[in-house]
C-alpha cells in the first residue's frame, strides 16, 4: 500500500465513519498527519505496526496522552482497513497508556452561579444586547446542561415557546433530541427573544444567540467573554479552574444529588432519563458523575451497601 493509497484509504475510512454520524474532527486531523508522515519517510507497502508506532512518537509529542491518542487513532483506522487489505497490521493497544483522561471538574455553588449571572448582566451598556445574550446563554447552560456548542448552534426556530421545548439538532455523534425547559427558564428565554427582536429587527441571521453586531455568537467570543467574567470574579486562581463546560457537569451532579437525597426508588430509570436529556451516547458517561464529587460517591456507596444488605437478608429468609 503506497503512501498515496494510504491517503485514499484514510479518506474512505473517514467518509464511511462520518456517514454514520461520527464527526471525527480530531481523529481526522491526526490521520491526515499520519499520511504526511508516511509521505515524508517514503513509506511503501501496507500499514505496519513499526510505521504506526514511529508516527505516534516522531516528532515526539510533549505529553504521553498525545502519543496514546495518536496510537488509538491509527488503531481505529487499521482495524477498519484490515478488512480491505489483510496485509494491514493493527498495532497493539495501550502501549502509551490511556488515550483520554477526565480533567477535574468544578461544581458551581448556587452563590457562584448567582454571581456569574449578575456579572454577565453588567457587561457593556444596558442598551446593548450583550448583557442579555450572555446572562441568558449562561443561565440556559446551567439549567439544562447543554453543551456550549449545542447552545450556540440553536436557531430561532428551534425554540417552541408553547410547550417550552428546545430542539437540539445534529448534536454530538449526529444525534438530535428535545429538551423541555422549566417555567422560569422558558420565561427568561422568551424575554431574550423579545430583546433580540428589538435590538435587531432585521437580523439576517436566524441564530438564537447574536453578538453585538447582530451576527451569530461564536464559540471563541463566548469563551473569551467567560474568561473575562472569571477574571473579574476572581476565579482564575481556583483549582480546578471553572470552565463553561462545568455548567453542564454542575447540572448533572445537582440532578443526581437531588435524587439520592430524596431516596428516589427508580434511580436507574432516572439516570437513564438524564442520559437522554444530556444527549449521552453511552450511559457510562452519565454514571461517571457518581464519582465526580465526594458526596455523590458517599451516597452511592451507602445506597449500594443498603441494597446488598437487603439482598443478603432476603436470601437468608
Amino acid at each position: 500500500m503506497k503512501a498515496r493509497s494510504l491517503q485514499a484509504a484514510v479518506s474512505f475510512y473517514l467518509q464511511s465513519r462520518r456517514a454514520l454520524g461520527f464527526a471525527l474532527k480530531s481523529e481526522g486531523a491526526l490521520l491526515a498527519n499520519l499520511v504526511r508522515h508516511a509521505q515524508a519517510v517514503h513509506h511503501r507497502g501496507p500499514l505496519t505496526t513499526d510505521m504506526a508506532l514511529d508516527w505516534a512518537q516522531v516528532p515526539p509529542p510533549a505529553h504521553s496522552l498525545r502519543r496514546a491518542r495518536r496510537l488509538e487513532a491509527v488503531r481505529h483506522f487499521a482495524r477498519f482497513w484490515a478488512a480491505f487489505d489483510p496485509r494491514t497490521q493493527v498495532p497493539p493497544a495501550g502501549l502509551f497508556g490511556p488515550a483520554y483522561r477526565r480533567v477535574p471538574v468544578h461544581i458551581y455553588t448556587s452563590q457562584e452561579l448567582a454571581a456569574l449571572l449578575a456579572a454577565a448582566r453588567q457587561l457593556a451598556s444596558p442598551q446593548s444586547l450583550e448583557p442579555r445574550t450572555f446572562s441568558t446563554l449562561l443561565g440556559l447552560l446551567a439549567c439544562t446542561g447543554l453543551r456550549i456548542s449545542e447552545a450556540l448552534g440553536l436557531e430561532l426556530g428551534d425554540w417552541d415557546p408553547s410547550p417550552a421545548v428546545l430542539t437540539i439538532r445534529q448534536a454530538k455523534f449526529g444525534q438530535s433530541r428535545y429538551v423541555p425547559l422549566s417555567a422560569s427558564a422558558a420565561a427568561a428565554l422568551n424575554a431574550y427573544v423579545r430583546a433580540r427582536a428589538q435590538a435587531f429587527p432585521k437580523a439576517r441571521s436566524g441564530a438564537l444567540f447574536l453578538n453585538q453586531r447582530g451576527q451569530p455568537l461564536a464559540y471563541r467570543q463566548a469563551g473569551e467573554t467567560f474568561a473575562a467574567l472569571r477574571q473579574q470574579l476572581g476565579w482564575h486562581h481556583q483549582q480546578p479552574r471553572p470552565r463553561l463546560h462545568d455548567l453542564r457537569h454542575t447540572f448533572a451532579v445537582r440532578c443526581l444529588l437531588g435524587w439520592y437525597r430524596q431516596g428516589q426508588a427508580e434511580l436507574n430509570a432516572k439516570i437513564l432519563s438524564l442520559a437522554v436529556y444530556l444527549g449521552h451516547r453511552n450511559i457510562r458517561h452519565t454514571y461517571w458523575y457518581l464519582t465526580a464529587v465526594p458526596e455523590l460517591l458517599r451516597l452511592g456507596s451507602a445506597r449500594g451497601a443498603k441494597a446488598l444488605k437487603a439482598q443478603k437478608g432476603a436470601a437468608h429468609e
